[in-house]
């Protein structure tokens, strides 16, 4: 918690945020993303859509489940199966080292795999950014709420989604994109550091303002791989594929370049701009921060439930907010906090602290759970209705001493 005069708060927003919004959930998502590939005639063609549908149909006779046979699962198989590759002549830099003793069984082209993992990549983008295009709800109460949040201290928010409905809502936040090239704009580490004081929005796993400049300028002080923030969504998609080499990993294989941030191995993807320098200033914005708020996370990003757990391990806990949404208000959230042991239910028992059960008040407002003992409070009726009922926030904000 900072010792300054200008107080802070964290926002960290997952995909819940973004439903009522308009970007679907599992099941509709898969549509339209199998949807997408279909129609990707190169896909199709190489044998991608085959390869796509072959791990598919593993992974979930080997789960047992369709839904845990989820898209980034199957993105991480394809991508992974993809890099086991070793051209003719290679050096031991790009050898992949476990290749010795893997024996492939599942008869699939190299091709197929990483066609099939492009038009993944390309399907996931197209349909975050039409449902940016096309907002199901009004995003004035989400302008409302930040605007609210700003008045009170500084404001910096991490979010893992591609959508820009927080960009709709608040066009002002900075983002650390600030060196100006015609259509879009370059990342500045300087600017980032130095605007410290500034409401900031920053996209941890890429946005649909992403793209690949580089061909677009001719630019050569523009490195390969580097990502640029494109005003335009109908611009951005067009540099949202990148058709070169990948970026090599320790391993000896390669990770594919792309705007988004996506499957199993995230951390691989995060080690360049901006990711590098907003996870740092994550970890600084988490030390600092007077109050934290989660908004429509899972909590099933390991590397962002560490943070949150620092900041609640403390003798004087940070105050945190988390929005989620449980069917039966405090009633389905005692018991995912008493009997059910569900991934999630565990993170928010052991990553946000939610405190002993003789602590917490259930329903101690409308769609509010609080523990002023564990400076905590928990709304249960989804991110939209918690938009549209502000009052409560003052209520509740007292209660946990934030």
């Amino acid at each position: 918690m900072t010792s300054l005069s200008a107080k802070r708060i964290l926002v960290l927003v997952g995909a819940g945020a973004s439903v009522d919004f308009g970007i679907p959930q599992t099941s509709g998502f898969t549509d339209k993303l199998e949807e997408h590939m279909l129609a990707d005639g190169y896909s199709v063609r190489s044998g991608g859509w085959d390869a796509y549908k072959c791990v598919k149909s593993e992974l979930e006779n080997y789960y047992g489940s369709e839904s845990e046979a989820h898209f980034e699962r199957i993105y991480h198989t394809l991508h992974e199966l993809a890099a086991m590759k070793v051209s003719a002549g290679a050096v031991p830099k790009y050898k992949p080292v476990l290749l010795p003793f893997m024996q492939p069984n599942h008869g699939l082209k190299f091709d197929a795999l990483r066609a099939a993992a492009s038009s993944m990549l390309e399907a996931i983008y197209s349909i975050a950014s039409a449902s940016s295009a096309a907002p199901k709800q009004s995003v004035a109460p989400l302008s409302e709420f930040v605007r609210k949040l700003e008045s009170i201290a500084t404001t910096r928010i991490y979010t893992t989604n591609y959508d820009d409905f927080f960009s709709q809502a608040s066009p002002h936040l900075f983002t650390g994109f600030t060196k100006k090239r015609g259509e879009f704009s370059l990342f500045s580490p300087e600017d980032y550091w130095s605007c410290w004081g500034q409401s900031g929005l920053f996209h941890l796993h890429g946005s649909v303002h992403l793209g690949f400049p580089l061909w677009l300028s001719g630019d050569p002080s523009i490195d390969i791989g580097e990502l640029g923030w494109f005003e335009s969504r109908d611009e951005a998609i067009k540099h949202s594929s990148f058709s070169g080499s990948g970026s090599p990993r320790l391993d000896g294989t390669e990770l594919e370049r792309s705007a988004i941030v996506t499957g199993l191995d995230k951390l691989g993807r995060l080690q360049q701009s901006p990711y590098l320098y907003y996870y740092s200033g994550l970890a600084r914005d988490v030390v600092e921060a007077d109050l934290i708020i989660v908004l429509g996370s899972g909590l099933g990003d390991y590397h962002l439930n560490s943070y949150l757990r620092e900041a609640r391990r403390s003798a004087e806990p940070t105050p945190l907010i988390y929005v989620g949404y449980w069917k039966e208000e405090g009633d389905e959230l005692f018991e995912a906090l008493n009997s059910v042991q569900t991934d999630h239910s565990e993170a928010v028992i052991h990553q946000l602290r939610v405190g002993q059960n003789s602590d917490i008040k259930f329903d101690a407002y409308r769609g509010w759970t609080t523990n002023s003992v564990a400076k905590i409070a928990i709304y249960t009726n989804g991110f939209y209705s918690f938009l549209k009922d502000p009052d409560s926030l003052d209520c509740v904000l007292q209660d946990i001493g934030a």
